[in-house]
C-alpha cells in the first residue's frame, strides 16, 4: 500500500493510509497490525487520506 513519508505536523514516519467503506477481514486484520486505519462507512469529500499514529493528525494526500 502506498505511504506517505512524514506527518505534515510532527513529521514522523508513522502514518497509515485511511481506508473507507466496510471493511474486510483482510482490512480488519490490516487495521490490527497497524499497517492502514479504518475511516469508516461513509465518505465525505474532505475526508482525510492519512493518519499518523504518532500525533493523531489526519489530513489528505493535497495538503501535505
Amino acid at each position: 500500500m502506498e505511504s506517505v513519508e512524514r506527518c505534515p505536523r510532527c513529521h514522523s514516519e508513522d502514518v497509515v493510509r485511511i481506508v473507507y467503506g466496510e471493511p474486510t477481514e483482510e482490512m480488519v486484520e490490516e487495521s490490527m497490525a497497524g499497517r492502514v486505519a479504518l475511516g469508516g462507512c461513509v465518505v465525505w469529500p474532505d475526508a482525510p487520506d492519512y493518519t499518523c499514529q504518532n500525533c493523531g493528525h489526519e489530513w489528505r494526500s493535497a495538503e501535505a
